[in-house]
């Protein structure tokens, strides 16, 4: 028996080396549009991809209330809590909150917290600023209310320490129309060389003659089928931002 608590035990070990010797990969959707449900979720589905989505909690609110709405239902956000991602807060009516004062910032920090709590069940624990908007003022009432907070464009351009990042300034890529599939599968290559922690933004997707700020559906699946199978080699943890941190401050 005593041989067999040891051989279970070097085993551990050996497993918790391997997971520390990958890199990471987080996938972030913004706003929760229509499109994200439409388009993004079957292809996250149908690799087994994992990623945050971050709810506009207002437009939320909006959609159960029209019939062609351009945000999810919270019916619909569920789905993917049910698929695995985290939910994630993106302000109730995303405005650019250094622009606003503290007691309005709050309103958007709370109310969005308290929508994403009385719809899922569970409360948020990372937050995404509208436009990416931020300075020291916003991001002290953030940290108040929440534990992460994402960055968007500039900065690290989505390459994380694993070890060494600041939770409330977690850096994001953009991928949209302009970004070539085969770039991305690169840098999903080199993150899980040289055990980074790489984080992608996505907004909005389109099928066919995608615009500002859209990615392709064909792109969006090149990005997921080489995400998966980084995974399935081994050399890649497809991880929630929130898990993410909390395997990057525990190397």
């Amino acid at each position: 028996m005593a041989g067999l608590a040891c051989m279970c035990a070097a085993m551990a070990g050996r497993a918790q080396a391997d997971e520390a010797t990958r890199g990471l990969l987080t996938i972030t959707f913004d706003d929760a549009n229509w499109t994200q449900y439409r388009h993004g979720l079957p292809i996250m589905r149908e690799y087994g991809v994992p990623g945050t989505l971050f709810v506009i909690s207002g437009r939320a609110n909006e959609a159960e209330r029209k019939r062609r709405a351009w945000g999810m239902t919270w019916a619909q956000v569920a789905e993917f809590r049910d698929a695995g991602w985290e939910i994630g807060s993106h302000s109730v009516s995303h405005p650019s909150l250094p622009g606003i004062s503290d007691a309005e910032i709050l309103r958007e920090l709370e109310e969005a917290g308290t929508d994403i709590e009385q719809h899922l069940q569970q409360r948020p624990v990372s937050f995404a600023s509208p436009f990416g908007d931020y300075d020291a003022r916003t991001l002290a009432l953030i940290r108040q209310h929440y534990a992460y907070h994402v960055l968007a464009w500039g900065g690290t351009e989505g390459r994380n320490l694993i070890g060494g990042t600041d939770p409330g300034r977690i850096g994001r890529m953009q991928i949209d129309l302009t970004v070539n599939p085969d770039a991305v599968c690169a840098e999903m290559r080199r993150a899980a060389e040289r055990k980074i922690w790489l984080v992608l933004m996505f907004h909005g997707f389109s099928v066919a003659d995608a615009g500002p700020y859209e990615t392709p559906t064909a792109t969006l699946r090149d990005i997921a089928a080489c995400a998966a199978q980084l995974r399935e080699s081994g050399r890649l943890n497809i991880v929630t931002l929130r898990d993410g941190i909390a395997l990057a401050a525990a190397r």
